[in-house]
């Protein structure tokens, strides 16, 4: 026994100093790969650079600080990239370029077995899926989707007016942050949808940013030991709920219905993947007789300063940051840099959008006017890089472009020519936690209502 014990110790020395040198070597070929690319000195070495900058909740920021140090095109890892060049990206996400999906976009299924279509990696599904979704999405097929936007845009007018209008006399601050417009009438977050998302989307994905947990985590094998999505309160309440709905719609005698849903069903989608996807202008125009009560969606497009404070608003505070990466299996030459077979290449969508060649000088500034008065080339190229919010003329154009721009057009017409608002405090307007998308909370506004004249007879009535 002593001397099994005494040939134990150095064995097992020797297998320790295998395992440190494979690392050691892992590390020394990962940054290797990418070491022509300047950049922040971690960052070549290991993820737990990139993992600390999302998991903080300053991602958008970070990127953006490293783009200005090291130019357009930087790794935040061993096998991480990150462009700040809008035209290169829109070349990049072209309908026929050799970038793919990376597996980053895996850690985003809401059923941890089973992809959608954001999260499902192969061409071929990809494509077939969206052909099923776009009509419903695009509101091809779904009777009064205005109608049904208008519905949503009124709960909300319904719930400032009755609620949280405040007077000279009677003070009612109300957050803007938390009003989801699928609650308002409860005005709660009614299954806890909201704040476990909030709390999930973060952990998501940093799980995202390592392909070797991701695995583990989505293992059939491991399921047993895993909690069931479904009976996590709030997003299992609103699986739950989806699965119902979907029920309506499939079996012997299904419930036929012309909305986003049905046109799925029309569309083929399987009853699976359906459980799946389921989750001062403007007062001239209403005296001119432009503006309709609710305004429509033809009207609010003519409206030129609206549509430049809804595109300055999507430049200055993107809503989508994600590193959303994309992956070739073939080396690639990008602003003039080799980048190796395999590379997950990301965007830095805070850069873009703050470029002073495509913006101006003050383009770290909210100013509407920029969109406005100048030449048709200029707002084009603009326009375009706004829109890669919305990844346009690519093969992952966001289905729920038409609906999004339908809502913003609608949501500030109405509200601003009934309410006036005013920030609570100025000096801190909202906190702001970012994850992909924004986790805004505290947006304490005092909401009053306009000037009598400036509100036209139809609405006093």
């Amino acid at each position: 026994m002593l001397y099994t014990a005494s040939a134990a110790g150095p064995a097992a020395l020797l297998g320790l100093a295998l395992v440190v040198l494979s690392v050691v070597i892992l590390r020394v070929k990962g940054f290797a790969r990418l070491k022509h690319i300047p950049g922040p000195l971690w960052a070549g070495w290991t993820d737990l650079w990139l993992i600390r900058a999302q998991i903080c909740g300053r991602l958008n920021f970070i990127l953006h600080d490293v783009n200005r140090q090291y130019g357009k095109l930087f790794p935040i890892g061993p096998k991480w990239v990150v462009c700040g060049d809008g035209a290169e990206l829109r070349r990049m996400w072209g309908v026929r370029s050799a970038w793919q999906r990376a597996y980053w976009y895996r850690g985003l299924r809401v059923d941890p077995y089973k992809d959608n279509a954001f999260s499902t990696l192969d061409d071929q599904v990809h494509e077939k899926l969206r052909a099923k979704l776009a009509p419903g999405y695009g509101g091809k097929d779904v009777d009064n989707l205005h109608q049904l936007i208008d519905e949503q845009v009124a709960g909300l007018v319904s719930l400032l007016e009755t609620t949280y209008l405040s007077t000279e006399i009677d003070f009612r601050p109300v957050d803007l942050a938390c009003k989801a417009f699928g609650y308002l009438a409860a005005d709660v977050d009614l299954f806890g949808y909201i704040e476990t998302t909030e709390r999930t989307v973060p952990v998501l994905l940093a799980t995202a940013l390592m392909p070797w947990f991701l695995r583990i985590l989505q293992s059939p094998r491991l399921k047993w030991l895993l909690p069931n999505a479904q009976d996590m309160v709030g997003i299992g309440t609103v699986m739950g709920r989806a699965k119902a709905a979907v029920a309506e719609r499939y079996g012997d005698k299904p419930v036929v219905k012309r909305d986003m849903l049905g046109s799925f069903v029309a569309h083929g989608l399987s009853r699976e993947d359906a459980e799946g996807e389921t989750v001062a202008e403007i007062d001239a125009g209403i005296r001119e007789g432009r503006v309709s009560s609710p305004i429509t969606d033809a009207e609010a497009r003519q409206l030129p300063y609206l549509q430049a404070v809804i595109r300055e608003g999507l430049r200055v505070w993107p809503p989508a940051t994600a590193v959303l990466p994309k992956v070739s299996d073939k080396d690639q030459v990008v602003c003039g840099v080799r980048v190796p077979a395999g590379t997950n290449f990301a965007w830095s969508p805070w850069s873009i959008m703050r470029n002073k060649e495509t913006f101006g000088d003050d383009a770290d500034l909210f100013r509407p006017e920029r969109w406005l008065g100048i030449p048709p080339a200029k707002y084009r190229l603009m326009d375009q890089t706004v829109m890669m919010e919305f990844a346009p003329g690519s093969r992952w154009e966001c289905l729920g472009k038409t609906v999004a721009q339908m809502e913003l057009n609608k949501t500030f017409v109405e509200l601003l020519r009934r309410f006036d608002f005013t920030l609570l405090d100025p000096t801190s307007p909202w906190k702001s936690y970012n994850a992909a998308v924004f986790i805004q909370s505290d947006m304490n506004v005092v909401v009053t209502r306009r000037e009598p004249s400036l509100v036209p007879a139809q609405l006093k009535e």
